[in-house]
């Protein structure tokens, strides 16, 4: 019984820590991903090094289905300053592989704002110390 208990516990753990290592993997991908990217902005192309992101936002859907596991929102502020949203959505290759596919939208400052208005710190990191209804210590 003793055995039983012990090879259910290291089990657990094994699949605990393959979940966390898969997350890793997911991450470095999207990432790299995204380090690659290019889009027009409004003074020419624009690079990731051109840009900052203030608030990186993630869904994770259903690994059982036959949507993508995992979509990603990325709010950003480039030059001027100018506001954007990058969108990525994971694209299988077959059934244990797949890539991020990106889409770079434009965002005014309006709607930048709204978009971070739960998220003080990332509106700050976007707007500095001039955001509406914020007060900075």
């Amino acid at each position: 019984m003793a055995y039983a208990f012990l090879a259910s516990v290291l089990i657990f753990a094994a699949v605990v820590i393959l979940h966390v290592q898969h997350s890793r993997v997911g991450d470095r991908l999207l990432q790299r991903s995204f380090e690659d990217l290019t889009f027009p902005g409004e003074t020419g192309t624009l690079r990731v090094a051109d840009i900052t992101v203030v608030k990186r936002v993630t869904h994770e859907v259903s690994r059982y289905s036959d949507h993508a596991p995992l979509a990603a929102f990325w709010y950003c502020v480039g030059p001027g300053p100018s506001y954007y949203v990058a969108v990525a959505q994971y694209v299988r290759n077959g059934w244990r592989s797949g890539r991020y596919d990106w889409v770079v939208r434009p965002l005014d400052a309006e709607r930048m704002r709204g978009e971070l208005s739960s998220d003080r710190d990332a509106l700050h990191a976007a707007f500095g110390d001039h955001v509406e209804g914020v007060l900075r210590a």
